[in-house]
């Protein structure tokens, strides 16, 4: 077993998951309209904390971990609708692209939402009430929609990899696999470092890679699959130790 999500990582996820079920539940309610304000306010406390941890932390729930990259993604999908898709520790590339889109129309949900409901702000001279109103609605329907494909993305890939991704936020734990077979892999090495020793060396690894061909743009996740394949290479064959 490794330990891929922290304590507060998987606290935010679940207190996220009901402050969007409940502010969801009570979106058409004038009776339970506080509710749904103060779900709404939860969620944007846990949005915005989370988007600070994502650039400050190096663990796992880094986006330096993840980093965008629309046709990583794609390649994704078609390995996993082939049951074929490579198995990650962290996010796949797929799943990365949905956190991202999940943070953004959160983000707007919250904002459009507290737009609309103090109707002295500055945006309702521009676009008027329902506008603002109908803006909230749509942007938050969107969001809904791409948690239901995240939720049937972490279906798939708990069949295709026979892991239980939903658990794995509960206990924080992933196995690591030491003998890869198949499509039954994952990133991580039988390792000599500790993993967080690991992640800098690859980090490190990545910005000279990057350097080589001057820090060119959309390159990010290839760099960093070539620096981790460099940097457990080093490990796997005894080159790269480490001693406390």
């Amino acid at each position: 077993m490794i330990k891929v999500w922290s304590i507060p990582i998987r606290l935010m996820h679940w207190v996220l998951v009901v402050a969007f079920v409940a502010a969801f539940y009570t979106r058409n309610s004038e009776l339970m309209r506080d509710i749904h304000i103060e779900a709404g306010t939860i969620a944007g406390v846990v949005i915005a904390i989370r988007w600070l941890l994502g650039f400050g932390m190096r663990d796992f729930s880094s986006f330096r971990r993840f980093p965008p990259n629309p046709i990583a993604g794609v390649n994704y999908l078609l390995g996993l609708a082939k049951g074929k898709a490579k198995r990650h520790i962290s996010h796949n590339p797929a799943g990365a692209l949905a956190v991202y889109a999940m943070l953004a129309l959160g983000t707007l949900t919250v904002i459009t939402g507290y737009l609309s409901f103090n109707e002295w702000s500055f945006p309702h001279v521009l676009l008027g009430v329902d506008q603002i109103k109908n803006l909230h609605g749509w942007v938050a329907n969107l969001w809904t929609m791409v948690i239901a494909l995240h939720l049937l993305g972490v279906v798939a890939g708990s069949v295709v990899h026979r892991e239980n991704l939903p658990w794995a936020m509960i206990t924080g734990e992933k196995v690591r696999r030491l003998n890869p077979m198949g499509n039954r892999h994952d990133e991580i090495p039988d390792m000599t470092v500790p993993e967080f020793i690991r992640i800098r060396y690859i980090e490190e690894a990545a910005y000279y890679i990057a350097e080589r061909h001057g820090f060119e743009s959309g390159r990010a996740w290839e760099d960093w699959l070539q620096a981790e394949n460099s940097i457990d290479t080093l490990i796997r064959n005894g080159e790269l130790n480490y001693s406390q």
